[in-house]
């Protein structure tokens, strides 16, 4: 993923250390910080810190280390130390961890706090540098007014580089794919991303950088034979001023699940939603709220409608190379937990997953459902109909079809077509008869053919829509 931790302290500690003789010291831990890898830039920090007693720069990115390794409450002790040798910015690191934690009262006060260490009177000592704590106090406080309330069936810990290749989607759901297997060489493709295709693998949705860097959801429709066209952005309003990654299409071709750490993120990639309009447009997102994000990495939600089973991935657990995956019942209606509920904050942050489970619920045949799917069962290209568009070549899935409306009608041509079919070999038994002296069919010849020019006519007029809808 573009972001694998979100260092949030990182940016309060100061650009050096108190003397040159342990400037490289600082350095080091700064870069081991950045390459993730807290725990060697904790083990520096505390050799500087026995060596300087009174440097809190170093207690301050200690507790960065300590709290990327999920060390809570010692990296709390370290920001506290930070705090007492007379740093404000051990101030703001406390106050960005009680956000972290959920305790918005106590994060409003030391950020109150902080912002009376800087003046003296009307005089200011120093800038004000609390970023966006406030804002995010706002939006957690708004998250938890509606945290809905679901089932998280189980929970597992796997590699960060990989981890969509344990997602086990039944074929009807379509495939989570690396680039590296599906898209064809000069498709460019953010680092990383995930490639997702639909059951008939005619379609394909991922992430790429654009001229300035910026992920955005690119999409690609198979032309005939083995080509593909030229990749095409979804929307730039899927980015919201972030990356747009981690992409999964309902197979209603309309809903769109993806992550996104724009303005409207907790923090890091956030889980959005959002829904394509009759002219193929995708609408202004939704952020989904909790438990899916938190203030860590959320993404690639996928639901299967086939086992119902639902996914996600996050890094909250702060596990380094790792991130969590969980497994979920979707829900058709949203169901939120009351704001007065005593385990609020236990559902909100997932701190059990046992307490989401329904008294008395069996989530085993579930559980075979997933089991029976055979991840690596290979799957042919589906073809639902054939239709020439000009520019764009022939088509034959609906998932190439751009317009909610033409999919619609698409639907209604099939149907109208088979049916067409139906008559046309109806009309050929009633001839026949006809022909063998069976003079009694004659009236229901002449209306079989009435209603078969009828519906001639009824299939022109839709493709026609169709190929206008899709030009």
């Amino acid at each position: 993923m573009k972001l694998k931790f979100r260092y949030i302290f990182l940016a309060l500690s100061l650009a050096a250390g108190t003397t040159t003789a342990f400037a490289a010291t600082v350095d080091d831990a700064r870069r081991l910080m950045e390459d993730g890898d807290p725990a060697g830039a904790e083990a520096a920090l505390r050799e500087l810190i026995a060596a300087e007693p009174k440097n809190s720069e170093a207690d301050i990115m200690l507790g960065d280390c300590l709290w990327q390794l999920g060390r809570d409450s010692e990296a709390l002790d370290a920001y506290a130390e930070g705090r007492r040798k007379g740093d404000r910015k051990g101030i703001l690191a406390l106050a960005n961890a009680a956000v972290l934690q959920y305790r918005l009262d106590d994060a409003r006060q030391l950020l109150e706090a902080y912002r009376k260490t800087l003046k003296k009177g009307k005089r200011q000592l120093a800038p004000d540098q609390s970023g966006d704590i406030e804002d995010r106090i706002l939006r957690t406080e708004n998250m938890l007014s509606r945290v809905q309330q679901i089932e998280v069936v189980d929970s597992v810990v796997v590699d960060a580089e990989d981890f969509f290749k344990y997602y086990r989607l039944s074929p009807e759901s379509g495939s989570l794919n690396e680039p590296a297997s599906v898209l064809p060489d000069d498709f460019p493709a953010a680092e990383p991303t995930v490639v997702y295709e639909p059951e008939s693998r005619r379609q394909m949705i991922w992430a790429a950088p654009d001229t300035a860097g910026v992920f955005r959801l690119v999409s690609s429709g198979a032309l005939y034979g083995d080509s593909w066209e030229k990749p095409v952005p979804l929307g730039d309003q899927l980015n919201e001023g972030g990356d747009a990654n981690y992409p999964f299409l309902m197979p209603d071709g309309i809903t769109l699940y993806y992550a996104n750490d724009g303005e409207n993120s907790l923090g890091g990639y956030d889980i959005f939603i959002s829904r394509c309009d009759e002219d193929g447009n995708f609408l202004q997102p939704a952020n989904v709220g909790m438990p899916y994000n938190s203030p860590y990495n959320d993404y690639l939600l996928a639901i299967d409608e086939l086992t119902g089973a639902g996914w996600w991935a996050s890094d909250r657990n702060r596990i380094p190379g790792k991130v969590t995956i969980y497994l979920f019942v979707p829900q058709e209606l949203r169901v939120n937990v009351s704001p007065d509920a005593p385990d609020l904050l236990a559902r909100a942050s997932l701190s059990s997953i046992r307490s989401t489970w329904n008294d008395g619920a069996d989530y085993r045949p579930l559980l075979r459902r997933i089991a029976s799917i055979n991840p690596g069962a290979a799957r042919e290209r589906v073809v639902d109909f054939r239709l020439s568009v000009p520019g764009r070549g022939v088509l034959t899935n609906y998932s190439q079809l751009h317009s909610p409306r033409s999919r619609s009608l698409m639907k209604d041509y099939v149907d109208t077509e088979r049916r067409f079919e139906l008559a046309l070999e109806r009309l050929g038994e009633l001839r026949t008869a006809y022909a063998k002296g069976d003079r009694s069919v004659s009236d229901a010849i002449l209306r079989a053919e009435a209603q078969i020019d009828e519906a001639r006519g009824q299939l022109l007029d839709m493709r026609n829509e169709i190929i206008r809808l899709e030009q």
